[in-house]
C-alpha cells in the first residue's frame, strides 16, 4: 500500500496472494469530510463491507463512530484486519468473515451481521466483478440500515450498473473512483 510515497506492509499478504486496491488517502479524507456534515459519529454504527485493508472503516472509527464491523472473505484481508484490530485493542471494532457476493440473488441479512441495523454502510466491492450488480438492492432490502441511514458504494468511475432501482442522492469522484451515496428513507 502506498501513502505519500511511503510503503506500508499489508499484514498477511504474500506475493501475488492478495491484490489490493486501497482507497486513496485523498478519497478517504474527502468522503469522511462529506460524511461529517451528515452524521453524528458518536451515534453512528458503521458496517464496512468488502473491508479489504480497512482504510474506510478505520477512518470512521477514528472520527468517533460508536462501533465498526468490518466484513470480508479473503483470508489475507482477514489476517490483515485482525492484526490491525489486535494492535489497536479497540473494543468497538469487530471483524466478520462472509462472502458477500456468493449469493447475489437475496438480501443481505442482519442476523448474520449481529442483528442491529447500522447508520452507515460502506461497500467497496471488487472493481469489475459483475456479481456486484444489484448490490444496492440487496443491502437496502435487507434491513441493514436504520431509517435515514447512509449507504456509500465505491466503484470504478466507468461502472454504472450496480443499482437497478435506486438513485444515488450524492456522488463524489476522486481520480478513477466514484462514491455513490444513498439514503435509506
Amino acid at each position: 500500500m502506498m501513502n505519500k510515497g511511503r510503503r506500508h506492509p499489508i499484514v498477511g499478504a504474500k506475493s501475488n496472494e492478495w491484490v489490493v486496491r486501497p482507497t486513496t488517502a485523498k478519497a478517504v479524507m474527502g468522503l469522511v469530510n462529506h460524511l461529517n456534515t451528515r452524521l453524528d459519529w458518536s451515534e453512528t454504527d458503521v458496517l464496512d463491507l468488502f473491508a479489504g485493508t480497512g482504510g474506510l472503516g478505520l477512518a470512521c472509527l477514528k472520527r468517533g463512530a460508536r462501533r465498526l464491523m468490518s466484513v470480508d472473505c479473503h483470508p489475507a484481508a482477514l489476517r490483515h484486519l485482525k492484526s490491525l484490530r489486535d494492535g489497536s485493542s479497540d473494543p468497538r471494532w469487530s471483524i466478520v468473515h462472509a462472502d458477500l457476493l456468493a449469493s447475489n440473488d437475496r438480501p443481505l441479512s442482519l442476523t448474520s451481521l449481529g442483528g442491529q441495523p447500522f447508520g452507515l454502510i460502506l461497500a467497496d466491492p471488487p472493481y469489475g466483478d459483475a456479481r456486484q450488480e444489484g448490490l444496492v438492492e440487496r443491502i437496502l432490502d435487507g434491513g441493514l440500515l436504520i431509517s435515514g441511514g447512509l449507504l456509500v458504494v465505491e466503484h470504478a468511475l466507468t461502472y454504472r450498473r450496480f443499482s437497478l432501482r435506486h438513485q444515488a442522492q450524492h456522488e463524489l469522484i476522486y481520480g478513477l473512483s466514484r462514491f455513490c451515496i444513498f439514503e435509506n428513507g
